[in-house]
């Protein structure tokens, strides 16, 4: 069978090593082929390594990244007083789109259960920061420092104060589908008054 290895040009083939920083495609085929032919010696142990690590990370983003979203918007439905009832049900329908992203990744990566406590940590971070520079703009279009540093000091709480679950509201291992039901105790309260639901006032502490 003929090798699928790509012909390197422009002079002598190049160690597998230059060949990642310099073509980065041409080296994944080489190294793919020297996997399929077992070729252990021209493997590129620590960027291959680097690039399996990549994938894990990329999935672990793939649930950090709308666990950030949802907390922006669950602290703007908190703290913007102003809000429009058409703003919430906006930001309460894009929570819900969020939630499925989070729980389809799961469902591909049930492995990512067991590090929930960093990817919430890390999806906290990202979402206030969000929610600081959304709630200034809304407030002050200036955008001024003034405005950032007391919703980041004073009115935006430092910890998180959302259970996990009441976020996601997902359990891969007990649900479908994101219970659409389930919503942090001050968040639903604003979704209670503000537009009529009945949504539940749960506990903290479902994350236990």
């Amino acid at each position: 069978m003929p090798s699928t290895m790509p012909t390197i040009r422009g002079g002598p083939a190049r160690k597998a090593a230059e060949l990642y920083a310099s073509d980065a495609y041409s080296w994944a085929m080489q190294q793919a082929d020297a996997l399929r032919h077992r070729d252990l010696d021209a493997i590129d142990w620590d960027n291959v390594i680097e690039e399996i690590e990549s994938v894990g990370r990329r999935e672990r983003t793939s649930w950090e990244s709308p666990c950030a979203q949802a907390l922006e918007h669950l602290l703007a439905i908190e703290h913007w007083s102003e809000a429009s009832k058409d703003a919430l049900r906006h930001w309460a329908r894009e929570i819900t789109l969020f939630r499925q992203q989070m729980a389809d990744t799961l469902d591909r990566n049930p492995g990512l259960t067991g590090q929930y406590a960093p990817m919430y940590a890390s999806a906290w971070r990202i979402g206030r920061r969000a929610a600081i520079r959304r709630l200034t703009e809304y407030e002050d279009p200036a955008m001024s420092k003034a405005t950032q540093h007391e919703w980041d000091r004073i009115r935006l709480p430092r910890e998180c104060p959302y259970d996990r679950m009441q976020v996601a509201a997902y359990d891969p291992e007990r649900d479908w589908v994101p219970d659409t039901e389930i919503w942090p105790p001050a968040v639903a309260r604003v979704l209670n008054r503000r537009l009529g639901r009945s949504y539940p006032i749960l506990p903290e502490g479902l994350d236990s």
